[in-house]
């Protein structure tokens, strides 16, 4: 693998996106390209218990994939940030038993594709994953793309340590208050605040970034809640 090449090739698609996106994005869709993927996502995990936050989908089926993920607390992206290794769930014969919930809602919403997801680690720890869905495959082999991912994944931390505070690191920013504040209302943990959040998000058929939103303008209050 000339990574030098690989590389080139991931910069240029970079540098011809529209400027007008955010660099998480661009750095998305430059990889979805690069690996021949339909569409694409790029999601942090912060801890062990599901607590993550998409930072960019580049369609609407990427984002409905990375919402039943947040919402059920399972799915492909989950295990390969918790094996450090590349996951690949095949969604017409997808492990019901591995993924009970998210292999039905999964196929209903995007139907038989495949979900490439890839660990990104640029120093050895994962802390995130990028996954690619495709229909006959990626177009480039799975050790490229998990460079590339691991490439990635070294941009977007650069990317937040630059102190780009705005687009989907606010999004995490509001998550992580809102947990605060219901944990507060319902007298629980954090992690049990964020798993009630996830039950309201599934019952409204909504994401949780939403709920959150509702939280922290006060326009939900679990204490109202009957």
């Amino acid at each position: 693998m000339d990574r030098a090449a690989v590389l080139e090739r991931f910069a240029g698609l970079v540098a011809a996106a529209d400027l007008q996106q955010s660099l998480v994005f661009r750095l998305c869709d430059a990889g979805r390209e690069l690996a021949g993927g339909l569409g694409s996502s790029i999601s942090i995990h912060s801890d062990d218990a599901g607590n993550r936050m998409t930072l960019a989908a580049t369609d609407r089926v990427a984002a409905q994939l990375e919402s039943l993920q947040d919402v059920l607390g399972e799915g492909p992206c989950h295990d390969a940030c918790l094996l450090n290794e590349p996951v690949v769930a095949d969604l017409r014969h997808a492990d019901s038993r591995t993924w009970p919930v998210f292999a039905q809602s999964a196929v209903e919403a995007a139907g038989g594709i495949t979900l490439h997801c890839f660990p990104m680690r640029p120093a050895g720890h994962p802390f995130g994953v990028y996954s690619i869905y495709t229909e006959h495959g990626l177009s480039e082999p799975a050790d490229i793309v998990q460079f590339l991912a691991d490439a990635i994944g070294a941009a977007v931390l650069d990317d937040a340590a630059a102190g780009e505070l705005h687009g989907p690191w606010t999004a995490r920013s509001v998550v992580h208050l809102a947990t605060g504040m219901a944990a507060v209302q319902l007298r629980v943990s954090p992690e049990d605040a964020l798993a009630l959040m996830r039950a309201h998000a599934f019952a409204h058929d909504a994401t949780v970034h939403q709920i959150a939103e509702r939280i922290v303008n006060r326009t939900l209050d679990f204490r109202d809640s009957t």
